[in-house]
């Protein structure tokens, strides 16, 4: 919907960084599209279907939303230890945990470039002895900002 839309976080909590692909629920922008909707149609069409194509968007963009801010998962990268793992969350809740690597190495994420939609996005994924994919990134300037992220801030210290 947005193209500059905040689809992805990156945190560090102590020695534990966190990539989450959690989209945050923003009502002004549920109001923003239902009332847009509401005025351009009533414009064209009348009250009556501008009314009710509102409403259709404000539940239809809800549903979205909220879906999307409900079902998330992170990637967790531990520095002490040197652990990567994806947690796969619902509302907070862990339902599944997986283990991508007890030695992370910041060499090991590869972008694939992806045309999707006509537009052009990333794969950010994670190379071990099989592919993790991670994240599908909008454009360039993420990818960027992910690899600046990892290689300035990640350092794994291996102990052993």
């Amino acid at each position: 919907m947005n193209e500059h839309e905040d689809y992805f976080r990156i945190s560090k909590n102590g020695q534990v960084h966190t990539l989450s692909d959690r989209i945050p629920l923003k009502w002004q922008g549920l109001m923003i599209w239902t009332s847009s909707s509401f005025i351009i149609l009533t414009l064209i069409v009348g009250v009556g279907v501008g009314l009710f194509v509102a409403i259709l968007t404000f539940i239809g963009y809800l549903f979205y939303r909220f879906a999307s801010w409900i079902y998330y998962s992170e990637v967790k990268i531990d520095e002490k230890s040197g652990k990567m793992t994806r947690l796969k969350k619902i509302l907070e809740r862990t339902q599944k945990t997986d283990l991508i690597t007890d030695k992370f190495d910041v060499n090991g994420f590869e972008y694939s470039e992806l045309n999707r939609s006509g537009k052009n996005k990333f794969l950010m994924s994670y190379r071990t002895h099989k592919n993790h994919d991670l994240l599908i990134l909008k454009n360039k300037s993420d990818k960027e900002a992910i690899e600046k992220y990892v290689a300035e801030k990640i350092t794994v210290y291996n102990n052993g």
